[in-house]
């Protein structure tokens, strides 16, 4: 577990080890998980696999992920947790040279159109997100 990086000093977040078919990040406030967000792979076959040293093989495709799911408890919302776990989810994809995150913005359209729009992310006209992060 690491420090997530927000305003709440207490909050650590646990990220995935390597690509998988799924992915799963999340927040915690001691032992309470408080946030989570899911991605998944349509294409696991072509997922990279660490070399035994734990280097990745650069050679294989890189491979774009669905943000299935970022959701964070009622008393955290508004306060920079989605946004530090998802800035820690798009630092964990550069680092995985994945080459894109997509889905769709479910909720409320408006305040979500904004804040994927903040953080990067292209919304198209039935807000579907993508964000490209290795060209």
């Amino acid at each position: 577990m690491s420090q997530l990086n927000c305003k709440f000093p207490d909050l650590k977040v646990t990220k995935p080890h390597g690509l998988s078919s799924r992915l799963f990040f999340q927040v915690y406030s001691g032992a309470n998980a408080i946030a989570f967000a899911q991605l998944s792979s349509r294409t696991p076959k072509q997922l990279r696999a660490a070399g035994p040293s734990g280097s990745v093989d650069d050679t294989a495709p890189r491979v774009s992920y669905c943000l299935r799911n970022i959701e964070v408890s009622h008393h955290y919302r508004n306060q920079g947790v989605g946004s530090a776990l998802l800035q820690e989810v798009i630092d964990f994809c550069k680092q995985e040279r994945v080459s894109s995150l997509y889905g769709e913005a479910k909720g409320d359209l408006d305040a979500l159109r904004k804040w994927y729009q903040g953080e990067g992310f292209e919304l198209d006209e039935v807000n579907n997100i993508q964000l490209q992060i290795n060209k």
